[in-house]
């Protein structure tokens, strides 16, 4: 319960802090405040991790309330999504113990739930959200979902491959000391190239799938603010997430 209750409050908080940007089409928000839960899935219980990552997502829409979510369509969505995708990151971290398996699952899961949170907002999101109903044609619905997927993924996953990291190798000397702390990775391959390379081939395909979005159905054209997010993880996940990955190569204990 305790690892729940730390998990809730704190990203609840991040999202009070980070939420406040509205995705394009002013439904979601931006929420680099993902690292929260995915930290806490890489060094605490996998389950009640996830417990707490889908409790926390309603209490901060609950409390800090945007004008881009409420309460009922965070039941829908948010919470269905970061209780599942963090229970499969939690579990694919701690079974396969090396930095690449982090940054495999850290893209394939953070994805999965945002797809998740996606379908869920465009297929239910109109009963409890009001403005759906002029945003989601029919015709636009693959668009819709594409769109909300891709742009919370490529504006999650390199905060999770940059700042995860850091707060692992930080809380090191804390291991042992403490019931939350129950499980510190041993990254010992992130010495190797395979981090830069992973990243640089993510990037790259991110770009891609960018650029080939853009010109589509309610694609992120006009929206400048969001295509300034993107370039900017992107920057940040060929930059910085390869020297965040060498800062905790250090292998510890298992």
């Amino acid at each position: 319960m305790i690892i729940v209750a730390v998990v809730a409050a704190l990203y609840a908080l991040a999202k009070g802090v980070t939420g406040s940007v509205p995705t394009p089409w002013g439904v979601g928000q931006l929420l680099i405040g993902i690292f929260v839960p995915a930290f806490f899935a890489v060094v605490s219980d996998t389950w009640s991790v996830a417990i707490g990552a889908g409790l926390g997502t309603f209490i901060g829409d609950s409390l800090f309330l945007t004008g881009s979510t409420n309460p009922a369509l965070s039941l829908i969505a948010g919470v269905p999504a970061n209780f599942l995708a963090f229970l499969l990151f939690g579990w694919f971290v701690k079974r396969y113990r090396s930095w690449s398996a982090f940054v495999a699952a850290s893209i394939s899961f953070v994805t999965l739930g945002n797809l998740i949170a996606a379908t869920s907002i465009t297929f239910f999101g109109a009963s409890v959200y009001s403005n759906l109903a002029s945003l989601i044609p029919k015709y636009y619905v693959g668009g819709f979902i594409l769109g909300l997927t891709l742009f919370w993924t490529v504006t999650m996953v390199p905060i999770v491959l940059i700042v995860v990291p850091i707060l692992v190798r930080a809380i090191r000397p804390l291991y042992g000391r403490s019931s939350v702390l129950s499980d510190i990775p041993a990254w010992v391959d992130a010495r190797t190239p395979g981090p830069i390379v992973v990243s640089v081939l993510l990037a790259v395909v991110l770009v891609l799938i960018v650029a080939l979005y853009l010109p589509g159905p309610l694609g992120l054209a006009g929206y400048s603010t969001s295509i300034s997010d993107i370039s900017l993880a992107i920057v940040g996940l060929v930059i910085v997430a390869p020297v965040a990955g060498t800062a905790v190569a250090r292998p510890g204990p298992r």
